[in-house]
């Protein structure tokens, strides 16, 4: 009985992450077009110069295509990560977090508009950051509705279109994580003046 080795070659592995690599940035492109809210598996191919075969051997289906551009844009916004917030106190360095990486990404606005794919891709890409702000707020322990009013607060406020918006209204763009984390503070503070009531 022989046992085969399993052949790697760092070369192929390499060549075979730029090619993804060139085919999601084939598809952010199309996604970043005004008006445009799907892929063309056709488009991207031409756009990285593969072959329509290679960009569905790499993304079989749009189902692949949108987890994969939630992975790709989460590496070029976050390439560090995203440290969810532990709690109620660290909620206001979470969000100054992802605020500044935020608006260091042009990209970033335009997840803000999201719509068809774009919306899915932002969805995937945020559900575990929304469920740790649900359950930050939870643990003060305020009233019920209180805790409703600052969770939908807090989590209008935890996305890029949060920044955009402000930087729209003359808030220099570097002041904004700022601004936003105090306004978190802010939110915390009240819910924890309504829970010892």
């Amino acid at each position: 009985m022989s046992t085969a080795r399993k052949y790697v070659s760092p070369k192929r592995e390499a060549q075979a992450r730029a090619t993804r690599t060139a085919i999601l940035e084939a598809f952010a492109e199309q996604l970043s077009e005004p008006g445009r809210t799907t892929l063309s598996p056709s488009e991207a191919a031409a756009r990285a110069g593969v072959s329509l075969r290679t960009v569905h051997f790499h993304f079989p289906n749009e189902a692949s295509q949108i987890a994969a551009l939630g992975e790709w844009f989460e590496k070029a916004i976050f390439p560090d990560g995203v440290q969810l917030a532990s709690g109620p106190d660290d909620l206001p360095r979470y969000y100054r977090d992802i605020h500044r990486m935020a608006i260091k990404h042009p990209i970033s606005r335009a997840l803000t508009n999201a719509k068809g794919v774009w919306r899915e891709v932002r969805a995937s890409r945020r559900a575990a950051r929304l469920e740790a702000i649900r359950k930050a707020v939870k643990a003060v322990g305020a009233p019920k509705r209180a805790t409703e009013d600052a969770t939908a607060v807090l989590l209008s406020l935890s996305g890029g279109d949060a920044s955009w918006t402000l930087a729209d209204q003359g808030l220099p763009l570097e002041r904004v994580p700022d601004a936003i984390a105090h306004i978190v503070e802010l939110v915390v503070a009240d819910l924890r003046r309504q829970a010892r009531k």
